[in-house]
């Protein structure tokens, strides 16, 4: 298997998570990751085994030879660096969101296109097992025409938010909040199950713990939402809902009902789908088991694993020659995600339902 060289963009995520996921695959080898703050470059080294560590990414990019840059920073710097990994000759793994808005979408399509690379955005939940399954009876027709889909991820995060610092997350300046870091993925399954576009949508964005004080009297002043909600319209009917909170005590994860015209889907954290076709019952339907968490590896990085080291492979399997899945999330699906988050973000501002353009 020839290994394909990657390079990573952020120390944060990047590091926690991409590196050692990418590092289990045997496809690639992770040369070198770039720091964005410039700071704990020698515990970088010594965390991830990565032995070229950089303070500036745009020297990371400059330097080494590379197949793959792995852009894991916050999203309001992911434009920038996915159009200069463009220009630099490399191919893009961008995370989720794509960028700050529908506009820089648009433009990292277009240095893409420019560069004649790949690129893709990691909306790695599409390759679980479970979301496999939906994806698969939704297009086989067996519950008909989709009627309405409700689809939400709640966290029982309220101590953690209200008890610490949670940086750009929470700032809506610096592309922060839970319809980005959530709603992102959440419409892009959405929009990838049903094959549709939205129409029109409404939305609400909240902020239930608007500041936090430290042990210093230091004032965290949260303006990016930590909770929102949205229903919308399809292209040619259907309706949705999508919401997601992170501000409570207790909260069930994942959770999803498609109804259709001749039956309904229920998916339950991400790990268990039932399906009931007429007036029957819903019954469980087996689905691909989990892979195996190599051992050794952070609890973070395993949380993601399952889906992560999937995605990663269609991705190799990609770059090394193969056809591309249809299933891996291009920067068309990236730009179709942000024109539907502006559209959500754009209604709470102005308090009206928004009809969508593409």
């Amino acid at each position: 298997m020839k290994k394909l060289r990657v390079g990573i963009i952020g120390t944060g995520f990047g590091a926690k998570v991409h590196a050692p996921v990418m590092q289990s695959h045997p496809g690639f080898e992770v040369v070198s990751i770039a720091s964005v703050s410039r700071g704990r470059l020698d515990e970088i080294q010594e965390e991830t085994g990565i032995k070229k560590v950089y303070g500036n990414w745009e020297e990371m990019l400059e330097t080494e030879e590379l197949d793959l840059v792995s852009v894991a920073s916050a999203p309001l710097l992911h434009h920038d660096m996915v159009v200069k990994a463009f220009a630099s000759g490399n191919h893009v793994l961008c995370e989720k969101p794509m960028a700050f808005d529908s506009i820089e979408a648009e433009k990292m399509i277009q240095a893409r296109d420019a560069a004649g690379k790949l690129g893709w955005i990691n909306f790695e939940y599409r390759f679980l097992p479970a979301r496999q399954k939906v994806k698969e009876i939704i297009s086989s027709g067996k519950i008909g025409k989709v009627l309405h889909v409700n689809f939400s991820l709640n966290i029982a995060g309220y101590e953690r938010y209200a008890t610490s610092k949670r940086g750009w997350l929470s700032q809506k300046d610096q592309a922060g909040g839970m319809l980005g870091a959530v709603g992102s993925h959440l419409i892009d399954s959405l929009l990838w199950w049903t094959d549709g576009k939205v129409e029109f949508v409404s939305g609400q964005l909240t902020t239930h713990v608007p500041e936090f004080v430290d042990e210093n009297g230091e004032k965290e002043i949260r303006t990016a939402d930590d909770a929102f909600q949205a229903m919308g319209i399809f292209v040619g009917g259907g309706t949705f809902n999508i919401g997601s909170n992170i501000a409570v005590r207790h909260a069930e994860g994942w959770e999803l009902e498609v109804y259709g015209t001749e039956g309904t889907i229920k998916m339950l954290q991400d790990n268990k789908v039932l399906v009931g076709i007429g007036n029957g019952p819903l019954e469980e339907v087996d689905i691909e088991e989990a892979l195996s968490v190599p051992e050794g590896m952070n609890p973070v990085a395993a949380g993601y694993f399952n889906a992560f080291y999937r995605s990663l492979d269609e991705v190799y399997k990609a770059l090394s020659g193969d056809e591309m899945n249809p299933h891996l999330p291009v920067l068309e699906n990236g730009y179709g995600v942000q024109v539907v988050m502006d559209a959500i973000r754009r209604s709470d501002e102005e308090g009206r339902t928004v009809l969508l353009e593409y």
